[in-house]
């Protein structure tokens, strides 16, 4: 073939961003971050280059925050990625600063607050988009009203105190500021910082009148000496202890011997979607030209078991996971 007809031929074809690095608010070990890398993995087009660092903020101080931001921005440069992926709230605020005046494009996912709130302090040649995550609170009161019938509903949600939570926490009190005469619920939002306050709050429900607790994030909780406590040990500890049904708003909380069920949100689905993203910005997109996503609106999924235990029968339309 000519020269001139091989340059014509490629120039015909968009040039391949083919290094993608993810950066994770936390680690490789946590059930939201294992599903929604799963997602990412199966959605992005052959031949992308992909690799990934984590933060680890559900486990180590908020001290240290900015150090493992630091890190991050070290694998960054040591990579020379085309597009970098944010995971979660804590990726995107620590990074974005680092990174606006970068000459790639950003993609974020699990983001809870408003983005613009971060994205507005940095404006460089950086060019991001992104899925948002919201707690579907308002789905899973209504579910839960004719799962459970009664003249009234008590509901205590728990979470930990960690910088998602704290956001997720705003968002469902806005919900319910706004809606709470629709409802016909009352609501509690209960923030533990340590193991022992979360078991308070489950053991004490049923006597301060709560009919159901719902459980948000729980990973950040702390044991009496400070040390962080795995958080599968939190919610099988609830499971067990709680004389009143408990339900999820994450699919990672749901199991035979977790929360019975819920309307919840999925990583995975997260994960495909920021994939998704990512492939149009490979095949010419601008990442400024795409406009910023609510993911996935949840499924409601419940156990067998969990239910069985607290005498619930789960309405047709859930879907069994066990």
């Amino acid at each position: 073939m000519r020269p001139w007809l091989c340059l014509l031929f490629l120039l015909s074809f968009p040039a391949l961003a083919n290094k993608v690095l993810l950066i994770e608010s936390y680690h490789s070990g946590f059930a939201w971050d294992k599903s929604y890398v799963e997602g990412i993995k199966q959605t992005l087009q052959a031949g992308i280059e992909f690799d990934s660092f984590q933060m680890d903020t559900k486990r180590v101080p908020p001290t240290e925050y900015e150090k493992m931001a630091e890190l991050a921005f070290v694998k960054y440069i040591e990579y020379k990625p085309d597009i970098v992926i944010l995971g979660d709230d804590n990726a995107l605020k620590y990074l974005w600063p680092k990174l606006y005046d970068e000459p790639i494009s950003v993609v974020f996912l699990g983001i809870n607050s408003n983005p613009r709130e971060v994205l507005k302090n940095y404006r460089g040649q950086a060019q991001i988009t992104g899925v948002l995550e919201r707690p579907l609170f308002v789905k899973t009161i209504g579910e839960l009203k004719r799962l459970i019938p009664g003249e009234q509903m008590n509901v205590r949600i728990m979470f930990d105190s960690g910088v998602t939570s704290h956001i997720a926490r705003q968002y469902i009190e806005r919900q319910y500021s706004l809606i709470h005469s629709n409802l016909g619920v009352d609501v509690e939002i209960v923030s533990a910082r340590t193991q022992n306050e979360w078991q308070e709050s489950i053991l004490s429900a049923p006597d301060d009148g709560f009919s159901v607790v719902i459980v948000g994030l729980y990973q950040t909780l702390v044991d009496n000496t400070g040390e962080n406590v795995p958080a599968d040990e939190i919610i099988v500890w609830t499971n067990q202890n709680s004389t009143i049904p408990v339900f999820g708003f994450w699919d990672f909380a749901v199991a035979s011997d977790k929360a019975a069920g819920g309307v919840v949100l999925f990583g995975k689905s997260q994960g495909v979607t920021a994939g998704q993203l990512v492939n149009k910005i490979v095949n010419g997109e601008s990442a400024r030209s795409i406009p910023i996503q609510i993911g996935n609106q949840g499924n409601a999924i419940y156990s067998k078991a969990a239910m069985a235990k607290w005498g619930l029968t789960p309405p047709s339309h859930w879907q069994a996971i066990d």
